[in-house]
């Protein structure tokens, strides 16, 4: 696991604060969320269950959960604007949105499900021991949404990150990779099981669209040329239909950890 030493999750509270009070959440965690929503609910039956949204934002996967047919959701974000729009958007009888940390939350729940969350905690797998130890029960399920950058667009995002120093994330303090995840759970006696999703993400087209605008600035505010971005993106989009895809490739990893 990769680290960005240079930001903290307190760090980044204003800046969540600051996009839900703009109302630009819809348009800042991009277009691939459902997707992610759709992947992490096919991971379990939610028939019946209490479950833990931590870092809900305005709701939308909280809700999702209910409707899946849980019994009672909790969703959970320290941005005190995200909750407010979710109370405020959302009126279901099993669900109910707290502003707190997720390192406060009591109680036990049969699945915890952290979306996009991961990867701006300061001390992720410490989060996870928390969880597992004080709030998940016996038989009970996390599960995570997290970036991957085992894909061409990883390759040169961690590329410029690592060797450059290029800020390619304003946000992310961790970077995964697999085998994080395996080792963590092998060190704890615990189960894992991984797969990938957005592979046009990870290595097609919208890798170009990403690209497109993210290098352009990244490099600028490395103070790096980046007259030459059209030219490698050119460069991409030839040579999509050769990249490689597998279980692993895709921009987003959706990762379950139990007993």
């Amino acid at each position: 696991m990769k680290m960005n030493q240079k930001r903290t999750n307190e760090s980044l509270k204003s800046k969540y604060n600051d996009i839900f009070d703009k109302g630009a959440y819809k348009n800042y965690f991009t277009f691939n969320s459902y997707s992610i929503f759709e992947a992490i609910l096919s991971t379990t039956s939610w028939e019946e269950k209490k479950v833990l949204d931590i870092g809900c934002g305005e709701g939308d996967l909280t809700a999702m959960i209910a409707f899946a047919g849980a019994k009672k959701v909790d969703g959970i974000d320290y941005s005190n604007k995200a909750i407010s729009l979710a109370n405020e958007k959302l009126n279901i009888s099993n669900v109910e949105f707290f502003h707190k940390d997720a390192d406060t939350v009591k109680g036990r729940y049969d699945a915890i499900v952290m979306a996009g969350v991961l990867e701006h905690m300061d001390k992720p797998f410490s989060l996870i021991d928390k969880l597992i130890k004080e709030n998940l029960n016996k038989g009970g399920k996390i599960i995570t949404a997290s970036p991957s950058f085992l894909n061409p667009r990883g390759y040169v995002w961690m590329t410029l990150q690592m060797l450059l120093d290029v800020p390619m994330s304003l946000s992310d303090i961790h970077f995964f990779s697999p085998s994080d995840f395996n080792n963590f759970a092998e060190s704890r006696g615990l189960k894992v099981s991984m797969f990938s999703i957005d592979h046009d993400w990870g290595g097609g087209n919208r890798t170009i669209l990403d690209f497109k605008k993210r290098l352009v600035n990244a490099l600028k505010d490395k103070g790096l040329n980046n007259k030459n971005v059209p030219e490698f993106l050119e460069w991409l989009k030839e040579s999509i239909d050769y990249f490689n895809h597998d279980d692993n490739s895709g921009a987003i990893t959706i990762t379950s950890i139990y007993k």
